[in-house]
């Protein structure tokens, strides 16, 4: 007869009866075991402990329903597989959260860097205007006035300001994108940026 395999047993068996003895022994036999199958799987040494700690007390916790007749290390792995998964799971879960949340970050501090340089570029780009086109496009695009209204202001006609804008916007356009801003509608949809950057 087979001493080990008659041990284990009667270990079994005193854990079914409640015996915190067996239930020792049986931890002290199996869980390096497991600690290090669990260890396979590139689970830092916390999550492997965990993972024995959560499979002895879910052993300890259906102890009755334990088979005395069937291997008790298939039972143990048959519960820290189940454990096994659901951490993979988690961490799979966790590493992807934290790629997108390195992503959403990246572009974030990308998208401040080339809204700086817009801010630079515009900056520049208006100090080549000639004054009255300089003056009509910053009433226009950075203090949001209308046509009509910068009209009024400069005592100019309607048609005068709309010529001016067209021209400061053509220039402005030529330079940024000779400067690396490629869109073409970039100088129709920065109010925004100017807003903030002479605010």
């Amino acid at each position: 007869m087979n001493t080990d395999a008659f041990d284990e047993r009667d270990f079994v068996e005193g854990l079914r009866e409640n015996n915190p003895q067996s239930f020792k022994v049986l931890y002290e036999k199996y869980a390096p075991k497991l600690h290090a199958f669990s260890s396979r799987f590139n689970f830092t040494r916390q999550e492997a402990e965990e993972i024995v700690q959560e499979t002895f007390i879910r052993i300890w916790q259906s102890r009755q329903s334990i088979d005395p007749d069937k291997s008790f290390n298939t039972f143990l792995i048959t519960i820290a597989k189940h454990l096994i998964y659901n951490q993979i799971r988690r961490n799979t879960y966790r590493a992807r959260y934290v790629n997108e949340q390195k992503s959403g970050i990246e572009k974030i501090a990308s998208d401040a860097a080339n809204e700086r340089e817009l801010q630079k570029l515009i900056h520049k780009g208006m100090g080549n205007l000639p004054d009255r086109c300089r003056k009509i496009f910053s009433k226009s695009r950075i203090e949001g006035l209308s046509n009509g209204e910068i009209a009024d202001e400069m005592n100019i006609s309607k048609s005068t300001v709309e010529n001016q804008l067209n021209k400061a916007l053509k220039k402005m356009r030529l330079y940024l994108q000779h400067n690396g801003f490629k869109s073409l509608s970039i100088i129709t949809m920065f109010a925004g940026t100017l807003n903030k950057f002479f605010s």
